[in-house]
């Protein structure tokens, strides 16, 4: 009489493959430098440089705070009308300032080759500030959105694109200027 055994018919020969991943260790302040490209609303797209100060309150929210500048260009009315200038090139610096809360919503992991896997997330902002730009400082709102890419516990990368967004008479009348910033930045934790 055969005995049966609790063996697997078939054993198979898999080993798990070691994966490396970025954490966070305790360090719960971020400072960045950005770059990338500030849309302002009837001046044009400029080259933007800014930085960014970031509180970790956990690991789904954050506090940020940013400093940015850009310099507006033409408008098409100045373009077209030959030596008109509605604007002087010291008005046309753009400076923002702005305090954001921010929330990670879609954690995750990316794999860019078999043995290395980096933390990402996916997350949302949401802030005020002010805006220099045209002589005059604005109130302004700011919402946006971004994707972070943890290569070690210290670094990262970040991907950016936020909305701006103040009322103005710049032009002669009153409306609410929308201006895109679409940035890249690497940061260091500390």
């Amino acid at each position: 009489a055969a005995q049966q055994s609790d063996r697997p018919l078939i054993e198979p020969d898999v080993q798990p493959q070691p994966v490396t991943e970025a954490l966070i260790d305790t360090e719960n302040f971020e400072i960045g430098v950005v770059t990338g490209f500030m849309k302002i609303e009837d001046f044009e797209s400029s080259f933007l440089a800014a930085g960014k100060l970031t509180y970790h309150l956990s690991e789904r929210f954050f506090f940020e705070a940013n400093v940015g500048f850009a310099e507006g260009g033409e408008t098409s009315f100045e373009k077209l009308g030959g030596n008109v200038r509605v604007l002087s090139d010291e008005e046309r610096e753009y400076r923002y300032y702005s305090a954001n809360l921010g929330i990670n919503v879609l954690p995750g992991r990316a794999f860019l080759t078999e043995n290395y896997a980096f933390n990402t997330n996916f997350y949302l902002t949401a802030g005020a500030g002010s805006t220099d730009f045209a002589g005059d400082n604005r109130f302004t709102i700011n919402y946006g959105a971004g994707y972070q890419m943890l290569f070690t516990d210290s670094l990262s990368a970040h991907i950016n694109i936020r909305q701006h967004l103040f009322d103005s008479d710049i032009l002669g009348e009153d409306k609410t200027f929308v201006n895109t910033e679409i940035s890249a930045a690497i940061s260091v934790f500390f």
